[in-house]
């Protein structure tokens, strides 16, 4: 019985084996997909895919990237294989997803980023509350009052327009899944076209990834304060993996690796996920980036100062 089971064991490493060979065949391992990037993310994700094309030579793996809120609309009607998005379902995918609760995607935590708001070297002041952010996104009046060296109310700049990751992170995270005011959020084509406008402003306050700011000192990110979830106060800290780690940052932002089909042996959007969310080398480089992979394993030292 033992010498059969041995066999069988053999027979079927052989066979996953001749499939790996097998032009076309693809498998967890082998074959050719294209993966779908949100463009706010795609230049941290580089140094993992390079180590995984290394590992995996018989997987040929493109990223393209895509219009945040065309992709999800895409993986949703099962029109595409893998998506890597910087944000939750929007409340219209959360609806879709009530309505057919069989129908969810399969997906897997890649990396914690967090919405940064960024300012002009210039602006008079290197903090906020995170209260007062959100009543300005929304539209209220008063709140400058707190701010009195700003002349007037500021405007706030993303990149990707409404249909981008930030925005939605915007209504996710900041504002609860509503809306911002029209008046108070302006957009820009690209990040780089976000800084530089924002570099020449007083008056404008930035809204990005802190890891699209990992090595940009151009501008200076604003310290927040604010309430956390038991009530307590949460003084300014320095915008920082660290505090992100320690859930000391009010606007953390998950990455998700999102699938088409559940994963199985013979599917590569499945192996991808599951390299990229798991190898130990590859969430290094998260890290590197300056924010959280979503499977690390963190001890930090806290600095007596």
């Amino acid at each position: 019985m033992t010498g059969s089971v041995i066999c069988l064991l053999i027979c079927v490493v052989a066979c996953e084996n001749a499939a790996q060979r097998t032009p076309g065949v693809e498998t967890s391992l082998s074959g050719t997909i294209n993966v779908i990037v949100d463009p706010e993310i795609l230049p941290i994700l580089g140094p993992a895919k390079a180590l995984y094309d290394e590992a995996h030579p018989d997987a040929h793996v493109q990223f393209v990237p895509k219009d945040v809120a065309e992709s999800m609309h895409l993986m949703m009607n099962h029109e595409e294989r893998i998506a890597i998005i910087a944000r939750d379902y929007s409340p219209l995918e959360d609806s879709a997803n009530a309505n057919a609760p069989n129908d969810t995607l399969p997906r897997a935590l890649l990396a914690r980023d967090a919405l940064v708001f960024f300012v002009a070297k210039e602006f008079p002041y290197d903090t906020m509350n995170a209260e007062h952010i959100r009543q300005w996104l929304a539209g209220s009046p008063g709140v400058r009052t707190s701010y009195p060296k700003l002349t007037e109310e500021p405007s706030f700049v993303v990149s990707g327009g409404a249909s981008g990751s930030i925005y939605g992170n915007v209504v996710n995270v900041v504002l609860n899944k509503k809306q911002p005011s029209n008046a108070r959020i302006a957009s820009l084509g690209t990040h780089d076209s976000v800084v530089s406008a924002i570099r020449k402003s007083k008056r404008s306050i930035g809204i990005g990834y802190l890891s699209q700011f990992a090595t940009d000192t151009t501008v200076k990110l604003l310290r927040l304060s604010y309430t956390a979830r038991d009530g307590s106060h949460e003084w300014p800290k320095p915008v920082h993996v660290s505090y992100l780690i320690m859930g000391k940052y009010p606007f953390p932002v998950p990455i998700y690796v999102y699938l088409k089909d559940k994963p199985n042996q013979y599917n590569l959007p499945s192996g991808f996920m599951q390299f990229i969310t798991r190898n130990n080398a590859a969430l290094k480089t998260l890290l590197m980036a300056g924010i959280e992979p979503g499977y690390g394993k963190f001890s930090l030292v806290m600095s007596d100062n």
